[in-house]
């Protein structure tokens, strides 16, 4: 069964919590969240790929969460993903 499809979330869904940050993550892995590493493990090291962010950089701007490629992979974390998506401006590139 393809699963890609279902992280993709309307923009008029409810605010991303941590917990869905979980579940759209795990989701787009193909695991359960609770296959899901520590907050602080690199998730590369569990099986993230750039097909995957992709997939959750496009659900999340879905959301209207506007996070990029670059600052996710930095970091690779559950903890500094939570942290861009739910401080978005306070990650924004200085104009």
């Amino acid at each position: 069964m393809d699963t890609r499809a279902e992280h993709d979330v309307p923009t008029e869904a409810d605010p991303l919590t941590r917990q869905m940050l979980r579940q759209m993550t795990a989701r787009a892995m193909q695991l359960e969240p609770s296959e899901l590493p520590d907050d602080e493990e690199d998730l590369i090291n569990y099986g993230l790929d750039s097909i995957n962010t992709l997939q959750l950089i496009a659900a999340w701007h879905q959301r209207g969460i506007e996070v990029g490629f670059p600052e996710l992979m930095a970091k690779p974390t559950l903890n500094h993903w939570w942290e861009l998506v739910s401080h978005p401006a306070d990650n924004a590139p200085a104009a």
